[in-house]
């Protein structure tokens, strides 16, 4: 048996504001998974009151959502598995190197790539257009066992894949002639 880790590493240029909302929405996530990641009636009043305590930034980027009544519904959005809110990585901030601004450095060896990647759309608009790759590793040689891939995020789109699966189209497309 072989252990597969997905591991990521960049730095997003930010401002001083989107570095703050950065850190709270990493702070937030760990209070709420811990607290009431999947919120039963009963907490909900709690949930309500961790809502209001949040920056104005983090609510304008998190409205609450029509219908719901899960304040964070729209922040548990960022996660397929919205009862899950972590995004498995470590945030520091710091001087760009260029002296020009700040930089955030996100990494983590079991990352959750695509929460991170929404996150980015949502908080780190003036990065926009902005990449980050990934890697795939086993613990032991398998075939498949390696691999990695990509994100463009745009204001509009997260594109980009695995690259097996740009693997695939390409041999697809050399098969078909197309």
């Amino acid at each position: 048996m072989a252990n597969t880790y997905l591991e990521t590493a960049f730095n997003v240029p930010v401002t001083p504001d989107e570095a703050a909302l950065l850190e709270e929405c990493f702070a937030t996530a760990a209070e709420i998974s811990i607290g009431f990641a999947s919120i039963p009636q009963e907490e909900l009043e709690a949930a309500k009151s961790c809502y209001a305590s949040r920056s104005i930034a983090f609510k304008a980027t998190f409205p609450p959502q029509a219908g719901e009544e899960d304040p964070f519904a729209a922040f548990l959005d960022l996660w397929s598995d919205p009862d899950f809110p972590c995004f498995d990585a470590d945030l520091s901030i710091g001087d760009s190197p260029d002296g020009k601004g700040q930089v955030a450095f996100i990494h983590g060896h079991e990352a959750d790539i695509s929460a991170l990647a929404s996150l980015i759309q949502q908080v780190c608009k003036s990065a926009l257009p902005f990449g980050f790759e990934w890697a795939l590793v086993t613990d032991r040689d398998r075939p498949g066992g390696f691999g990695g891939g990509y994100f463009v995020i745009t204001d509009t789109d997260i594109l980009g894949g695995s690259t097996h699966w740009l693997m695939q189209e390409t041999l697809q497309t050399l098969r078909t002639g197309a």
